[in-house]
């Protein structure tokens, strides 16, 4: 059930199982999954149901280096958090990606790829995907090998897999429980202000807050903070400070190490055989399940280089308005509030023989066709390597409940270019040997042989958060260990990107749902003795 703290006037005190702050992907997602354990659980959640706006104002940031977008444009504060407007590429990261890479001095992380990946299923099947490989395995299996170039020793070709637009919002996918299970209480508009430690060193309760001054106090047996990297960050320094710097005294890591990735488009294809760069870059269909393909730079070719991971994608601007911009509002509006926005559907009708085109080639090749004419360009997402002076602190500025705004240390430095340089020179030869010039020439923005800061500055962060509360083995130079639970509180736990110690090249939001997942099966071993009393209200 929803209750809205806004509009909640008496003094409430509650006694819950689990309490989880942050009412989006990891948050709401992790509730579905512990209700069946038994559990009472409660989330706080600082939005409302909805986000109209594009920004909110609680995620406002002091910049201190350069600007971090995703800060403000990549968070949002109401029921299902970023799902409401995500993209929805799901891929997991490889094994190769959270072992020990020395070429960039990088230690393995403390879970491996077997501890998360039996959980994909269960991914899959929330969000409506079909299964199958995520890898060159896919080519094969649908018949593309003379179009898609795989085995190659610098690059693997990998396939994004993205659910329907309605399916995509975390929130409209757990309507059901979310409205009508008794025992899931979901607080909309009650921002996490204070903390209460007992004399033990568990954290006893947390009070929310909305800024009209009506308050919730929640007591729990055990607290998950899901409020995204940097807000899960923001309030972990903030219990850090209510209790004058003992917490954490013994943690080097809490802040450092923030990290996202870094985009930028590098390239113009000028086409020769548009319908082939259609048939080798365009979205496929597999069931239900629209697949993309990525080219990922190889370990072999980073270890190599001596950089971190990097993908590219080919995508297509139009040149003037079409039936595919008009169609994909109204999908995305249907992502944000699960129904259909008529007079979007009367915009994407304008647009008629684009549509046929559409259904047309959907039907002969399984695949998006892509509107003509058309700008076709190739952007690289490269991963930025964790450095210590990259960081999340408290700011001398305060929100709305006098509380310390964030302040974000980001700068993008000459390692990140190095791996831009990289992946276009190994790129550029790539689109040579595979006979792909055939199809279109590759018309680089800059020189890959002397790339500077200069030429990636018009990019910038895809807001992929992590790094800042890191996982690891030493509670002096990790936040949590690799069960996502805290070193200095032994009952709170973050479910969070920011605990990933490193990236990948893939983005990061399915690897947080396996967290999740995994998490869920963690608390629910939990002993009998931890589990606080039945949920009440005073």
């Amino acid at each position: 059930m929803i209750i809205d703290l806004a509009a909640h006037n008496r003094h409430t005190v509650l006694a819950t199982n689990v309490l989880i702050i942050g009412g989006g992907i990891a948050g709401l997602l992790l509730a579905a999954k512990l209700r069946p354990h038994g559990f009472r659980v409660v989330v706080l959640e600082s939005g409302g149901r909805e986000q109209k706006e594009e920004t909110h104002p609680l995620n406002r940031v002091i910049t201190i280096a350069d600007q971090y977008r995703g800060a403000v444009h990549g968070r949002f504060r109401c029921l299902g958090g970023t799902s409401t407007r995500w993209g929805g590429a799901l891929i997991p990261f490889l094994a190769e990606d959270i072992s020990a890479r020395p070429h960039v001095g990088l230690s393995p992380w403390a879970v491996t790829m077997d501890a998360v990946e039996p959980y994909i299923v269960d991914v899959e099947k929330l969000f409506g995907v079909e299964p199958g490989s995520y890898n060159e395995e896919f080519v094969q299996e649908i018949g593309a090998e003379r179009f898609v170039p795989i085995r190659d020793q610098d690059f693997k070709a990998r396939f994004a897999k993205w659910p329907r637009f309605k399916h995509r919002n975390i929130a409209t996918l757990l309507k059901d429980q979310i409205e009508r299970d008794p025992d899931l209480s979901i607080w909309i508009n009650a921002t996490a202000t204070h903390f209460e430690l007992d004399e033990q060193g568990r954290l006893r309760s947390i009070t929310a807050q909305h800024h009209n001054g009506n308050a919730v106090i929640v007591a729990a047996a055990q607290v998950v903070l899901c409020a995204g990297a940097i807000e899960s960050t923001r309030l972990l320094l903030l219990l850090h400070r209510e209790y004058r710097g003992h917490v954490f005294k013994e943690c080097d890591a809490l802040g450092r190490f923030f990290n996202d990735h870094i985009s930028a488009q590098m390239a113009t294809i000028n086409a020769k055989h548009i319908q082939k760069l259609n048939r080798i870059a365009g979205i496929r269909f597999s069931g239900s399940t629209m697949r993309s393909l990525r080219f990922e730079l190889s370990p072999d070719a980073q270890a190599g280089e001596g950089v971190t991971s990097a993908f590219g994608h080919i995508s297509f601007q139009t040149e003037k308005s079409t039936g595919f911009d008009g169609l994909r509002e109204l999908l995305r509006s249907v992502q944000r509030t699960g129904h259909v926005q008529l007079n979007l559907a009367a915009r994407a009708l304008r647009d008629l023989p684009y549509l046929a085109k559409v259904g047309l080639w959907r039907c002969m090749y399984k695949q998006l066709y892509w509107p003509v004419p058309a700008r076709y360009d190739l952007h690289i997402v490269a991963e930025q390597q964790p450095r210590a002076d990259n960081y999340i602190k408290l700011a001398s500025e305060t929100d709305v409940f006098g509380l310390p705004l964030a302040a974000i240390k980001w700068r993008i430095e000459p390692a990140d270019c190095r791996v831009f340089s990289a992946y276009m020179r190994r790129f550029d030869g790539f689109w040579k040997r595979q006979g792909l010039h055939t199809v279109g020439d590759l018309e680089w923005r800059s020189n890959p042989y002397a790339l500077s800061l200069d030429d990636i500055s018009h990019g910038g962060d895809v807001y992929h958060p992590g790094g800042s509360t890191r996982m690891g083995t030493d509670r002096r130079t990790a936040v949590v260990d690799d069960n996502l639970r805290t070193f200095a509180i032994p009952n709170l736990w973050v479910l969070s990107t920011s605990v990933f110690p490193s990236g990948a090249s893939a983005n990061p939001t399915l690897m947080l749902m396996l967290f999740a997942m995994r998490l869920a099966d963690k608390l629910a071993s939990v002993e009998p003795s931890a589990i606080a009393p039945p949920l009440v209200d005073e």
